[in-house]
């Protein structure tokens, strides 16, 4: 329930029958149904196609993959170095990398996006990001407005790193928080005093960075309501403009670093629960405007804005107002979306380096989008990004009739209905405030490939809460 102020109340029984696996919909087709027969000359040949639309602005992704020790809980491509050495290799690569992607975009070379993610970005010292950034503002032009932002370490990130980075026109800074509680932070293996992280945030603002933001995660060992309850509002007393709010998903199998976890420090599934609801209840309360699932924005934040407006995008840097159509990504694992096709560079050190190293691209899967892809993507952008769906503008956009092509898919909308999570206004769908927090259940039932038999092993989701 939401109340007049603004502060959303989710039935824990709803969380309940609503947490199984499923997507967060970063892309879609989502990637367990890429393939490796899309590759390097796919890639080439997408390059050569967009770059014919030379007024059309690009986003790009930069993944540094280095950091300077593993925590526990991660489940990012990482590589930990104990040599500077690995990482003026692999930034000698990726500078490489950007050369041959400019040289095949041609005079499509304009950014109004920009993310490093990693690992670690500010792990790299200051020369070499100056290096790294020279590269890419010889290759390619930067729009006045251009979002750049980069997430940050505060135990590896310097006052005089930030303001380099401020410097050259970085406006977003994302912040590895997590929990702010001692304990926790012992048991994660990421142990940074709450003292450190109020510098860093005070430091930005100072810097007058335009948007800040925090990642926290719930579900982390030893966390409880009350404690977990006391690092939300210490957190909240930071004031940061965004808060990501993540589930821990906790898979040893799968990151074996995540075994130095003990399994009975994890708080049960029905605390698990009970942390997230209390999270979306502080922070609406506090009045943050939730934008999708777990993401919380100040009201006058431009994202908070566009989820206002039915302006919010999403790609797999995350929510932006920044509507691209096109997004190359740079560096090892990275992931690109050009001419309407998915494509993934190698997720292994040594196997990208070696592959850019002999002429590149390093892409080794991908996917093609059908039309069928296409619309589907266009309703589940739609209701991830701005809680609602409008059949005329599918029509129009698409040339389809909602209840004849999603006959099937409206059917299994029927659950979310009954139980107040979905109401039908104006020729389209909307999302209540509660039903919010289950948009990645309603985005699953326009998913066509979630009920085929893939090749292989079925993929592993993390839990929709």
């Amino acid at each position: 329930m939401a109340s007049e102020n603004g502060r959303i109340t989710v039935p824990v029984e709803l969380l309940r029958k609503y947490d199984r696996p499923g997507p967060r919909y970063t892309s879609y087709p989502t990637a367990p149904v890429w393939s490796d027969k899309v590759g390097t000359d796919d890639y080439i040949g997408a390059l050569k196609a967009a770059s014919s639309q030379t007024g059309r602005s690009l986003a790009a992704y930069v993944h540094i993959p280095f950091c300077r020790k593993r925590c526990y809980y991660c489940g990012c491509n990482t590589y930990i170095s104990n040599s500077y050495g690995n990482v003026k290799k692999y930034l000698d690569t990726l500078i490489e990398e950007i050369k041959m992607t400019a040289g095949l975009l041609g005079e499509r070379n304009m950014i109004s996006q920009l993310h490093f993610g990693g690992g670690t970005p500010t792990y790299i010292d200051i020369a070499d990001f100056e290096r790294l950034l020279n590269t890419l503002e010889e290759y390619f032009h930067f729009t006045g407005n251009c979002e750049k932002s980069l997430e940050i370490d505060p135990r590896v990130t310097s006052f005089e790193k930030l303001d380099f980075l401020a410097s050259r026109g970085f406006n977003r800074i994302s912040i590895g928080v997590q929990d702010v509680d001692p304990l926790v932070q012992e048991a994660i293996g990421r142990v940074q005093s709450y003292e450190m992280i109020r510098d860093v945030v005070e430091y930005c603002r100072k810097l007058e960075f335009k948007g800040i933001n925090i990642d926290l995660i719930y579900g982390l060992p030893r966390q409880s309501q009350p404690r977990f309850h006391d690092s939300l509002k210490k957190a909240a007393a930071l004031k940061p403009d965004r808060v990501a709010l993540y589930s821990f998903a906790y898979l040893p199998k799968l990151k074996p670093h995540q075994s130095k976890i003990k399994s009975e420090d994890l708080p049960p599934a029905e605390i698990k629960y009970r942390l997230f609801a209390d999270a979306v209840e502080i922070f609406t309360g506090l009045g943050y405007r939730q934008i999708g699932m777990d993401h919380f924005a100040l009201p006058g934040d431009e994202l908070s804005l566009a989820a206002k407006d039915g302006r919010l995008y999403r790609n797999f840097m995350g929510y932006t107002v920044q509507a691209t159509p096109d997004m190359i990504g740079l560096g090892m694992s990275s992931i690109g979306y050009i001419d309407n096709s998915f494509f993934q560079n190698y997720s292994g050190l040594n196997s990208y380096m070696d592959k850019i190293d002999k002429g590149g691209p390093a892409v080794y899967r991908g996917i093609k989008l059908s039309e069928d892809d296409l619309v589907r993507q266009a309703v589940i952008m739609s209701l991830m990004c701005n809680f609602r769906l409008d059949f005329n503008r599918i029509k129009q956009n698409h040339g389809i009739d909602y209840f004849s092509y999603f006959k099937k898919e409206h059917q299994k909308l029927s659950e979310f209905f009954a139980d107040d999570l979905l109401e039908m206004v104006n020729e389209g769908i909307r999302v209540t405030p509660v039903g919010q927090t289950f948009i990645r259940n309603i985005a699953m039932s326009f998913d066509k490939y979630l009920d085929r038999d893939l090749p292989g092993k079925k993929p592993t989701f993390s839990r929709t809460i």
